[in-house]
């Protein structure tokens, strides 16, 4: 047992687990308390500002994942960063001690560059998002707290914004655990001031301070470890913009951020165009549902994203073969967990919500079933995804846009006619058109493998899926 104990303590899947269901929307601990204090217009409302405040990661540019992967490199000892795909000399020698000097002008170039981005995120938030929020709220008595709310909201997005790259710098050198303590940690006080502030009163201002606080919490342990962790000379560099490394990281990073989008549209598009035709109450039924289906997707992920900063050393090194047998059986496990927790979803969560005496109920169960397939194949693909962007090459950047704003175009036809159905099947019929299988066969060719051998021995041999670890 206690050896055990040890094992998991140690474990960087085991806190990304942890870590996972705190973080990922449900708020599963704090859920059934806003169920029940919140009206079904307020938590809808609530749903809304969540989805709006995702627009400050499309101004990230796609940094956010830019910063893992290029301390990744510079952890596995890159003598420098490329634009495009892994500087030849480090990929001919197997293993550099980390090269701290470049990790530190890369710090201080992020220092600089977020400063200034961060000034697009706070006017987008407050002029879009604060348009929209005065829209939907405009037929309630609430109205102008409700308001009052988003902006305080919407300062919070944007201070967390600026001051938030510390979890992925940590994650970059290795340093998984670390980064899912100080996330569990903030979280635990987020649900600390969530559920007093809702016990007291507060309603969605419970929401809004647990979040603001959430975000100071995280991102001061987040520098605290990793200045432990990384052990920098000097310590922490000032902002300073190198614009070499700056001209390394914004190509790929561009296209991420664009990637983004097209992910923002594809997924949580759908949420507004809910919110536009179909009302609060049912916006609402939606979030919640989505909320436990992404739940699941996160939870699933983490079987794959704790080994990419390994993944990134390992390509950064050309060892393909060992890249292969990795993703391999992480993809795997993603998914029979995925299909495992599916089944929980729609048979055991509405009745279990009706136990708990929520004002919010999920969806119908055909409509749910729908969600959760979607987002099975979202999730194969995306795995596939990530792992070809782990070469520094990002090839989504159109498929994304294209995709993406066909799903809200078609949804914003079919919605009217069909209701729910006419969201869901915009968001799962057009991804079927070249989104959900094209970045799996990019991914095996970026591994220099077959994918006929590919999907017989991993796919169709039942052993493979019992040999899960």
């Amino acid at each position: 047992m206690k050896f055990l104990m040890q094992r998991v303590h140690r474990s960087a899947a085991a806190w990304s687990f942890f870590a996972t269901v705190l973080r990922v929307g449900a708020n599963i601990f704090v859920l059934p308390f806003v169920l029940r204090k919140l009206s079904a217009d307020q938590y809808g409302v609530w749903v809304v500002f969540g989805t709006i405040g995702g627009l400050a990661v499309l101004l990230d540019l796609g940094f956010e994942v830019m910063i893992t992967r290029m301390a990744s490199y510079a952890w596995g000892g890159a003598t420098k960063f490329l634009a495009f795909g892994i500087h030849q000399a480090d990929a001919d020698q197997a293993s550099r001690p980390p090269n701290r000097p470049l990790l530190q002008d890369l710090i201080a170039t992020l220092r600089a560059y977020y400063f200034y981005a961060g000034l697009g995120v706070l006017t987008l938030l407050v002029v879009v998002g604060g348009l929209w929020i005065w829209v939907i709220t405009r037929q309630l008595d609430d109205a102008a707290s409700l308001r009052l709310a988003w902006l305080v909201f919407a300062a919070g997005c944007w201070l967390n914004f600026i001051i938030g790259r510390w979890p992925a710098l940590l994650t970059g050198i290795n340093a998984v655990r670390e980064a899912q303590v100080a996330t569990i940690i903030s979280l635990l006080i987020y649900y600390v001031v969530v559920t007093a502030g809702l016990l007291a009163g507060l309603g969605i201002w419970a929401l809004v301070a647990g979040s603001v606080v959430m975000g100071f919490v995280a991102r001061h342990l987040g520098k605290r470890f990793f200045k432990e962790r990384a052990q920098l000379p000097g310590g922490l560099p000032r902002a300073h913009f190198h614009r070499e490394i700056f001209r390394a990281i914004w190509p790929n990073a561009w296209r991420a951020g664009m990637v983004s989008i097209g992910s923002y549209l594809t997924v949580y598009g759908n949420t507004l165009v809910c919110s536009a035709f179909l009302g609060l109450k049912t916006t609402a039924e939606y979030g919640l549902s989505f909320q436990l289906v992404n739940l699941l997707f996160g939870l699933c992920n983490v079987w794959f994203s704790v080994k990419l900063p390994l993944i990134n050393v390992l390509r950064q090194q050309g060892r393909r073969e060992e890249i292969a047998e990795l993703f391999a059986r992480r993809m795997r496990l993603s998914l029979v967990s995925y299909v495992a927790g599916m089944l929980v979803i729609i048979f055991v969560a509405p009745p279990a919500l009706h136990w708990l005496g929520s004002k919010t109920p999920l969806i119908e169960t055909a409509q749910l079933a729908a969600l959760a397939f979607i987002r099975l194949l979202e999730l194969h693909q995306s795995l596939y995804a990530t792992l070809v962007q782990t070469e520094n090459y990002n090839p989504f950047v159109r498929p994304s846009l294209i995709f993406g704003t066909a799903i809200v175009v078609v949804s914003v036809i079919a919605t009217p006619y069909w209701g729910l159905w006419g969201l869901l099947l915009s968001m799962g019929l057009v991804q079927l058109l070249f989104n959900d299988w094209w970045p799996v066969l990019r991914g095996l060719r970026g591994l220099g493998v077959k994918p006929g051998a590919f999907f017989l021995h991993q796919y169709l041999r039942p052993k493979a899926w019992l040999e899960l670890f």
